[in-house]
């Protein structure tokens, strides 16, 4: 019953994630794998991100004033609190050596808004943009680009946002975020896309589970918006793919199927 599973950059530590027995709470349990070190981190951890060389991590817990962001190596015991927020919806991305994204937790029925946090614990974290209803947010390797969905009529829409230019692009496409994966060249995005998408309620009916989709793959250029289909689902069974993640050379990608 292990719902997430997070390994360190040298694949020797591991943190797992599940519900307690009693279904009560959140249990995340840290260890190195081989050897005898071994922990529980604290209850109720929210959201997990690694750092881009992937020897920390920033997480978040729930207080009774809201909500609290830590860091931690994996190969160390201190945790130093960079963050506290009176909200607790929050998901969390480590795009760079000193700076976290956190983008509010979405409902297609809100407004969402994700903001920067300098992970030296030096002041408040600034707003990059907001006002998109159903916003979830994926950033690419150096956080200059964001890509978007925001909720419509029509389904969830894809876009990038500019980080330095403060400006938005539309791709013609309806999928989530969460089913995409960024180049390591900051340009490029591979994405599971429906092939069809019914009802306007995204992303909260599909992260319930109460809509599963049949995925094509698309490669996208998100400068000239030119899409190449990598593989579509007239070859077997469906796939709703989520969690794609790329080999280091690119020629393969990996997804768990929801």
């Amino acid at each position: 019953s292990i719902y997430e599973a997070i390994f360190d950059g040298g694949a020797q530590s591991l943190i797992y994630r599940y519900i307690s027995s009693d279904n009560n709470a959140i249990s995340s349990f840290m260890g190195t794998l081989g050897g005898t070190k071994s922990e529980f981190l604290p209850s109720n951890i929210t959201n997990i991100s690694l750092s881009p060389d992937k020897s920390k991590f920033f997480y978040l817990t729930k207080t009774t004033s809201g909500e609290v962001g830590s860091i931690r190596a994996f190969n160390e015991t201190k945790t130093s609190q960079v963050f506290s927020s009176p909200y607790s919806e929050w998901i969390s991305q480590w795009v760079s050596k000193d700076k976290v994204y956190l983008t509010t937790k979405a409902s297609a029925s809100m407004d969402g808004s994700v903001f920067s946090l300098n992970t030296s614990g030096s002041g408040k974290p600034s707003k990059i943009f907001g006002g998109v209803k159903g916003l979830t947010t994926l950033a690419n390797h150096d956080g200059s680009l964001i890509l978007f969905s925001s909720s419509l009529a029509s389904g969830p829409r894809l876009g990038v946002f500019d980080v330095k230019k403060h400006t938005s692009n539309s791709i013609d496409l309806y999928t989530l975020p969460e089913k995409c994966v960024w180049s390591v060249n900051n340009v490029d995005i591979y994405c599971a896309v429906p092939n069809a998408i019914s009802g306007t309620q995204y992303p909260d009916s599909w992260y319930q589970g109460l809509v599963s989709f049949d995925d094509n793959f698309v490669k996208i250029n998100t400068t000239t918006s030119e899409t190449i289909t990598i593989a579509d689902s007239s070859y077997g069974n469906a796939i709703d793919g989520t969690y794609l993640f790329l080999s280091k050379k690119e020629d393969l990608l990996f997804f768990i199927n929801k």
